[in-house]
């Protein structure tokens, strides 16, 4: 007995020397707010074999393995090193994810990577505009071609903040208007099903706001149709754009656009702070500025019929830096202050981080928003960045510590905030054809092609098939014809086409009904909103336009 009791002592001193060895090897310091630093904060791996060895002699409780959060199509990162930052993405939640180019990471695929096509208007040696424009990658088979045909149908953007002088897109309007055109032709050409969308601008103020006149009045003037955007985009910071003495400041001047239209700095006058064309830095993180900038943008788009179409928010954050890097090690204040003394601590990131992902999650409007997502303002959002150095404008916003092995405090805020979101899928059946078909005889029948679009204005990815029905009847006993259909993402822009033939049909007004996920292969949030109904009406006469000729001289 005795011996026995000896050999479970020196069992249970060898395991507590070894749980201490594994927290010395493995554990972390208490973050930034004092709050323990959890496993899931440490750096993801891809099996507990590649944690170290010392955990082969530890419970699986104490292994560094990956947990992973399911990706919610809301929430975007975006990356620098992408390839740094890939085993991420599950950590926090991401669903989607953009660098800035064309070239993809080894991300999961239920995380959406948005490719951007870079553009930028052309200088001669002297710094002068010319009528021309260049585009990373090329216009070629062997450049954006070749980089459409690896990535059937992905949303690409034209362009990144083309409106900001010296630095970004840095392109006039009615040059905009023709480098967007020629992108776009290029990518519908090789890919019908692929969505694109307009570059985003800065942000969205009065200026801003005349920059997208300018495009689309350049565009009408020059092709005779209206700009064609399958996803409207934007980036959302709240930045001062002229100086008193009229010089160009944070975020410039938009190019070609009225100065006396631009946002006023504020120069630390707080006293300023309450005007309506001023920004001042206390409001950089200004809720109902946020809000103001996303009204304006869906605004501008139901006055130029594009209500009924996605808005994404490709980029936004707090660009201002906390700490004072003449002295990181003991800083002895903020490197931005704002004009009541205030300092852009994680703190206050994290803060604006989860009131601003709250309002667009909750906020719709039925005269402004989305119809198909019911009627959210935003679509999906994306955070800035993973990492940038802390020195550099949205520093204080990173998500990973420097040496990519922990997050940080804005990192575990975005972290919690989507693991709080439940996971829905929930579909809808969107664009039915209405066709009108022609016999040659009263008396004739003809077969008709229907279609109708798939939507999933959940948040996650249907990875399974489901089945989209069409009946001839309300009572969905009638079967024309089905369509099976896979993957599809949620927040209600990926789309999925199923078809059916209805033949011999008469003349005259035929009502049909399509059901998505007929034979209730996926788990929705509802199920009330999977039948919708179009019709097809069969016509005998045809209107013939008579041919007039002119006698020959």
């Amino acid at each position: 007995m005795r011996n026995r009791e000896d050999k479970a002592i020196r069992s249970l001193a060898i395991w507590l020397i070894l749980i201490v060895l594994g927290v010395a090897l493995g554990g972390r310091s208490l973050a930034a707010d004092d709050s323990p630093v959890t496993s899931d904060d440490a750096a993801p791996v891809a099996s507990d074999e590649a944690a170290g060895a010392y955990s082969l002699f530890l419970p699986s409780i104490l292994s560094r393995s990956q947990t992973s959060i399911g990706a919610n199509c809301r929430y975007g990162v975006a990356v620098g090193r992408s390839e740094d930052y890939y085993n991420w993405y599950g950590q926090i939640g991401a669903g989607w994810r953009l660098n800035f180019g064309t070239a993809a990471d080894s991300a999961p695929a239920n995380v959406e990577y948005v490719p951007v096509v870079w553009v930028e208007q052309d200088q001669d040696a002297n710094g002068n505009y010319l009528p021309t424009y260049s585009t990373v990658p090329s216009l070629t088979d062997y450049g954006l071609g070749a980089q459409i045909t690896a990535r059937p149908g992905a949303t690409w953007i034209v362009g990144n903040e083309v409106d900001r002088a010296y630095i970004q897109g840095d392109t006039y309007p009615d040059v905009y208007a023709t480098a967007y055109h020629d992108v776009y032709t290029f990518i519908k050409e090789r890919d019908p099903e692929a969505q694109v969308a307009i570059s985003a601008l800065v942000q969205v103020t009065p200026g801003r706001l005349q920059y997208l006149d300018l495009v689309w009045e350049a565009y009408l003037e020059q092709y005779g149709a209206t700009m064609p955007v399958d996803v409207w985009n934007m980036h959302l910071y709240i930045l001062p754009e002229i100086r008193a003495d009229g010089t160009p400041t944070t975020a410039h001047v938009a190019l070609g656009t009225d100065p006396a239209l631009a946002i006023l700095e504020s120069g630390g006058d707080a006293a300023l702070c309450p005007l309506d064309d001023v920004y001042c830095y206390a409001e950089h993180d200004d809720l109902d500025l946020f809000a103001e900038q996303i009204l304006a943008m869906r605004n501008w788009m139901k006055e130029h019929g594009q209500q009924d179409k996605p808005l994404i928010l490709s980029e936004y954050s707090t660009l201002y830096v906390f700490l004072d890097y003449d002295d990181p090690i003991n800083p002895t204040q903020c490197y931005v202050q704002d004009e009541y003394g205030g300092c852009f601590t994680e703190q206050r990131v994290s803060d604006f981080m989860v009131a601003s992902f709250d309002y667009m999650e909750t906020t719709t409007d039925a005269s402004l928003g989305y119809p198909q997502d019911d009627y959210r303002l935003v679509q999906q959002w994306l955070w800035f960045s993973m990492f940038v150095p802390v020195e550099d404008t949205g520093g204080s916003s990173n998500l990973l510590t420097e040496d990519n092995t922990a997050l940080t405090q804005v990192g575990r805020t975005f972290r919690n905030e989507v693991a709080a979101r439940p996971q829905t899928v929930n579909l809808l059946p969107d664009d039915l054809a209405y066709p009108i078909a022609f016999t040659s005889t009263p008396t004739g029948t003809i077969n008709v092609a229907l279609s109708a679009v798939a939507r999933n204005n959940g948040n996650k990815l249907v990875d399974n098939s489901f089945v989209a029905t069409f009946y001839s009847d309300p009572a969905l006993t009638q079967v024309l014809g089905s369509t099976t259909l896979n993957d599809l993402h949620g927040c209600a822009r990926d789309i999925e086409t199923a078809t059916a033939v209805w033949p011999a049909l008469p003349t005259g007004y035929h009502p049909y009904w399509v059901k998505l996920d007929s034979q209730g292969a996926v788990s929705e949030s509802s199920e009330n909103d999977n039948v919708a109904t179009g019709f097809v009406l069969v016509n005998p006469h045809q209107v013939f336009i008579p041919i007039v000729t002119k006698p020959l001289p």
